[in-house]
């Protein structure tokens, strides 16, 4: 049996003894406390009773000799205490609310029984948690349900939080990223306990659906032993589940242009008579409905959301040149989204719970807009399900034991616009060996594209990239005194399987732009000037990608003494088969250059985890916190897919090549027989990628239901994998280090990122009708994730492309008379860096993002004056006229959303009429998400940002509540 997979199988066998992967213990809550009597005595012997309010299930237990007591491993709702002792008045404490993560801490007061046979007192949770040592926050039920929702995407209320952005995310995904935003992976996505990321980008796999959406968590760093495998944060949604009493709502959300203001792209269209305001709607509807099948005992909750979403792209590439491709088009998306969650009391210590969910989402030319043409990218659809179970057992007062286990498949297929693909090329050729729909491709500086392609069968009998998803995990929890513990361990097994699309038809890439536009009689393709690159890939290549991955720790939180807590942890991962380490040579024609696949293999992980939190005054109101850790990354199963195909498909990739042939009349195979061959291979060192983080914080309160947090955060990030052609020239002019081969595109895990960060977190708690919080980062990060040149590295370390120095959120929600509440959020951030690339190969490693001379990387926006410089020093040896500094945009974002609903109840039913309006004061927002900025030097748009957020969109709906 191999070495990888004994340790696994060990490692699996050893958590699962010792009790598992507390995955549960991520959503659920506890309430504890210490009785005693009216002089301060403790009560032992005491019966408690806690009794889930909306459900009606109820859990019994005995303090200890020393008075105290402890409900672990309860749901987030709403819950009422009962203590009972011969002699003594019953003690009643009703409103007990448990967020997700919460250890709500309640001493309570027994006397001596008199007339008066109980006495009732009302909970209050703490502002001030004086036992968490991590950073983070909750986002309640009340803020989802009142602040302005663009899209209903409960995922955008993560920004909610300081330490969190979306700089790193991609249109046909909500994302957030929480922490250090190293790209899209940086973030652990958690629905009700178990992981909701793809494989490959690990973003949010799934939407979850916001009629769904109980509330959810956010840890923005040190975050205890339980969670690993990012090195950002942390965002836990939880379900909401059915209740003892029915219930419902059915709504429907609608746009159209009336209510919108167009961006500053597509209004200049229709101001200058080019193009007409696009007929745009947006409805979203469906509904959702919950309650008992059996009270107390069985309760089910369902939901399903519809979304179409006649939406638009404005395409403002460079007038002068592709004035023909400019305008609005017709885009959008359709979705469907469907959620069931069932919960089963099997006794009063044995619960299952069971959850599915269904999306299914097709986006029209996801890709096109801004300099792109309408015929730049495809339509995609995205199909995936859930199902998710768990099992809670509380062993005895003392003890929770969790199961939570996933089965989960995701699909992702791009398909040529039905809408704007040419007839010329909606037509199959017969090339290279297969079926091919489509046209060349063309791009060119300032970023505009032209053209498309799609393979057709064999690729149509594999539905694009499709992963199965499989998830174990168990969890044991113990309280013993001073201490409560946690042990855990987890089993993931992700298995993509993909086709690795060809390109046939080509790609050329030009060093100047020109005119261009296909659909002239007059135009001739073969005229253009300035190819300097030309790609080309065939045949189609079927590959499989398995990664497995193994995780074990332990935990204890001791309270030291009564203001002082201890969060000591250790985490142990393992990752397998992600390294390549299964396959052999005798899958290639010849041996790959420089690759030892025997040797590969992951290691094992220990991460130390340590945190305090310290109670200053003992009056659980000022706490002062901190804490120091590890966690290692994923490595994800994006990385190999090039190696998985080396030699198996052919690669041709030609720097300054004649045109329109580029192989000097040859065809593609000749050529390919005769030339070097391009592979992209892995390092056979490969690590995980090691994040270190040290915070410290204090969080004062301020009033009862108000408080402040203030932290610092540090971490360094190394071993990150970054690409690059290590058979590159020593010099431009020189031969390769491997003659034999072309270029050589490595994999290897050397790559660093540095994060600092200054958070504030004012929050004041819904009371007296309204509730408001403020959220201000002050962050710096630094990178060299990403190198242009095997040799020189210096101009590779910056600033990240999502370093926003500052960023404030702010929002408030206030319920104003008759029955009206209104919410709203206001958001301010300063712009992300760019880098300035050449836009040729200067170094001759087949490459055109090499960094202009005399910059580096992330350089714009933050020095526009050196850059500007270096760029027109730069032009002037292309004989370009220079660039004025006044031409670079920058992508603050300075944006008001604010939401109205007003209320009608009738009986026990009730009809809410919602107004919305995201950018109320219209302002011109560049970019967004899935947005760029022009980095090429010998563009003559350099600088700028071809894209814009709508300057306006209004949204009015209607919900009927019963």
């Amino acid at each position: 049996m191999p070495r990888t997979v004994r340790f696994g199988t060990l490692l699996v066998l050893l958590a699962f003894v010792f009790a598992g992967s507390a995955a549960a213990q991520n959503t659920s809550g506890a309430i504890a406390g210490t009785i005693t009597d009216t002089q301060g005595g403790v009560l032992p012997g005491v019966t408690l009773t806690v009794t889930n309010s909306d459900t009606g299930v109820a859990r019994s237990a005995t303090t200890e000799a020393d008075g105290r007591y402890r409900f672990a491993g309860l749901q987030p709702g709403r819950y009422e205490l009962k203590a009972e002792l011969q002699g003594f008045g019953t003690v009643d404490v009703k409103d007990i609310v448990l967020t997700i993560g919460l250890e709500y801490p309640k001493d309570i007061r027994m006397g001596v029984q008199t007339l008066q046979e109980s006495v009732t007192v009302t909970g209050e949770a703490p502002v001030v948690e004086t036992t968490r040592t991590e950073v983070g926050a909750v986002v309640t039920q009340e803020q989802i349900s009142v602040l302005p929702v663009q899209d209903r995407s409960v995922v955008n209320l993560t920004l909610l939080v300081p330490a969190t952005g979306q700089d790193t995310a991609r249109v046909k995904r909500p994302n957030a990223s929480v922490g250090a935003a190293i790209g899209t992976a940086s973030t652990n996505f958690l629905v009700d306990g178990v992981p909701n990321v793809t494989a490959k980008t690990a973003e949010p796999r799934s939407d979850i659906p916001q009629a769904g959406v109980r509330e959810f968590a956010v840890h923005t760093s040190q975050q205890p032993a339980q969670y690993g495998w990012r090195p950002g944060g942390t965002v836990s949604i939880v379900t909401k589940s059915g209740t003892n009493t029915f219930s419902g709502e059915a709504f429907e959300f609608f746009r159209n242009q009336a209510m919108n203001r167009l961006d500053k792209f597509a209004q200049a269209g229709v101001d200058a008579g080019t193009s007409e305001k696009p007929k745009y709607s947006r409805n979203q509807w469906g509904g959702a409905l919950g309650g008992p099948i059996i009270k107390n005992k069985l309760h089910f909750f369902g939901t399903y959301e519809r979304t179409d979403e006649h939406a638009y792209f404005t395409v403002s590439a460079l007038p002068q040149f592709y004035s023909a491709f400019n305008g609005t088009y017709r885009g959008g998306f359709t979705q469907n989204l469907e959620m069931f969650r069932f919960d089963y009391q099997v006794t009063p210590n044995q619960n299952l719970m069971f959850r599915y969910l269904n999306e299914h989402t097709l986006f029209f030319c996801n890709g096109c807009g801004g300099a792109a043409s309408n015929f730049a990218a495809g339509d995609e659809f995205i199909p995936r399900y859930t199902s998710a179970g768990t099992h809670t057992w509380v062993i005895n007062s003392h003890m929770v034991n969790e199961v939570n286990w996933q089965w989960a498949r995701q699909t992702d297929t791009t398909r040529m616009s039905k809408d704007y693909t040419p007839a010329n090329c909606d037509t199959i050729q017969s090339l290279l060996g297969g079926q091919t729909k489509g046209c060349t491709r063309y791009t060119f500086p300032s970023g505009f594209q032209w053209g498309y392609a799609e393979c057709q069968a064999p690729c149509l009998q594999n539905p694009g990239t499709t992963t199965p998803f499989k998830d174990i995990y168990e969890a044991l929890s113990i309280s013993m005194g001073n201490h409560n513990y946690k042990v855990g361990g987890a089993y993931s097994n992700y298995k993509t399987h993909e086709d690795a699309a060809p390109n046939p038809l080509g790609t050329w890439t030009f060093s100047v732009d020109q005119y261009f536009n296909p659909n002239d009689p007059n135009f001739d393709v073969r005229k253009l000037t300035g190819a300097r690159q030309f790609q080309m890939t065939w045949p189609v290549v079927f590959r499989d990608i398995p990664d497995h991955l193994y995780t074990g720790y332990a935990q204890d939180e001791w309270k030291v003494t009564r203001q002082l807590t201890l969060n000591l942890g250790l985490r142990l991962d393992y990752q397998t088969m992600a390294w390549d380490e299964w396959v052999t040579m005798d899958r290639y024609p010849r041996p790959l250059p420089l690759v030892d696949f025997a040797s590969r293999g992951g290691k094992p992980l220990w991460q130390p985890r340590v945190g305090f939190a310290w109670d200053v005054k003992g009056d659980g109101k000022s706490v002062a916190r901190g804490g120091f850790g590890t966690a290692y990354q994923v490595f994800f199963n994006g990385n190999q897919g090039n190696e998985l195909v080396a030699l198996l498909q052919n690669n041709i990739n030609i720097t300054n090549p004649s045109y329109p042939d580029p192989f000097g009349g040859r065809d593609p195979i000749t050529f390919v027989s005769t030339a070097p061959p391009n592979v992209g291979i892995m390092a056979n060192d490969l690590k995980n990628a090691p994040t270190t983080t040290g915070s410290v914080g204090f969080s004062q309160q301020l009033m009862a239901d108000t408080a402040i947090n203030v932290d610092g955060v540090v971490q360094h990030t190394a071993n990150l994998p970054l690409t690059y052609n290590i058979n590159q020239p020593i010099t431009p002019t020189g031969p390769r280090p491997l003659p034999d081969w072309g270029q050589i595109t490595i994999t290897k895990t050397i790559g660093n990122y540095d994060y600092k960060a200054f958070l504030v977190r004012l929050e004041k708690r819904l009371s007296h009708h309204y509730q408001y919080q403020v959220a201000y980062t002050l962050s710096k990060q630094d990178t060299d994730f990403g190198w242009t040149d095997a040799y020189v590295h210096a101009q590779d370390v910056g600033p990240s492309s999502s370093d926003r120095r500052h960023q404030l959120v702010m929002s408030s929600g206030i319920q104003l008379p008759a029955d009206v509440i209104a919410g709203v959020i206001f958001s301010y951030r300063t712009p992300t860096p760019f880098t300035a690339s050449t836009g040729i190969d200067l170094n001759n490693d087949g490459s055109t993002n090499d960094m202009v001379p005399g910059t580096h990387r992330g350089m714009g926006n933050r020095d526009n004056a050196a850059l500007v410089a270096a760029v027109n020093a730069y032009r002037a040896t292309r004989g370009l006229a220079p660039i004025t500094e006044a031409q670079i945009d920058q992508n603050t974002l300075n944006r008001v959303d604010v939401r109205v609903t007003k209320g009608f109840t009738f009986g026990g039913r009730k009809i809410e009429l919602v107004g919305q309006v995201f950018n109320l004061l219209g302002t011109d927002n560049l970019g967004g998400i899935g947005s760029s900025q022009i980095g090429s030097a010998i563009a003559p748009n350099f600088g700028q940002i071809p894209s814009a957020q709508p300057r306006q969109q209004g949204e009015i709906a209607v919900r009927y509540v019963w």
